[in-house]
């Protein structure tokens, strides 16, 4: 197997683009997912545990950032600081984004839509997600916490599970596979390894 040793600290500087991307962002696309087969994981320590990250699908997903919110203080912050509520397809068009509002707290994320929404509500749970964010690199971080609502950005890597060991005790956490699913555990544990944003490519 492949091991990769991740520390993640946090610096003031903003992010800096590692290359460009000559590709429109287009969020009218379903999001890719495929079934990972490889034996590649990835640790990540951590002031007061270490954790064993499993890809089981690479993902990619173009999207308007709909929230964003920072969770300090706890063993899922130590590995996702920053949780983002994704939007897609009929959701990121300003015609049907305008009756929309969302929200989040307590790492999940919430919908309300307004009157003259012609969309069902299977369609917003299918076109939408809250996503706990693993950034692969203090850059990939940094470009996270530069991100604002209502920005079009495509965001790559892999829906994970993770297992490890916090304060001397066992911990696990695991992703969801479909976009179809609600409450606990429907989010994705997305390990991010390249955000575009523009005709910016961040790694």
């Amino acid at each position: 197997m492949t091991l990769i040793s991740l520390l993640i600290t946090s610096g003031c500087s903003g992010p800096e683009p590692s290359g460009y991307n000559y590709e429109t962002i287009d969020t009218s696309r379903e999001p890719l997912q495929t079934a990972y087969k490889g034996s590649e994981y990835f640790t990540l320590i951590v002031k007061d545990g270490s954790f064993t990250i499993k890809p089981a699908a690479s993902y990619k997903v173009s999207a308007m950032v709909a929230g964003k919110k920072q969770y300090p203080f706890n063993w899922e912050s130590d590995i996702a600081p920053f949780d983002l509520a994704l939007a897609w397809g009929n959701l990121a068009e300003p015609e049907y984004d305008r009756y929309m509002t969302y929200s989040q707290g307590d790492r999940w994320y919430f919908y309300h839509y307004g009157p003259g929404l012609h969309l069902d509500i299977p369609y917003i749970v299918s076109h939408s997600s809250n996503n706990h964010i693993i950034p692969s690199s203090e850059n990939v971080l940094k470009t996270i916490r530069s991100l604002s609502k209502k920005e079009r950005i495509t965001i790559e890597g892999f829906l994970v599970n993770v297992s490890g060991s916090y304060k001397g005790n066992p911990v696990s956490w695991n992703s969801s596979l479909s976009r179809k699913d609600t409450g606990d555990g429907s989010c994705e544990l997305f390990y991010v390894n390249k955000v575009s944003i523009g005709d910016k490519v961040y790694e």
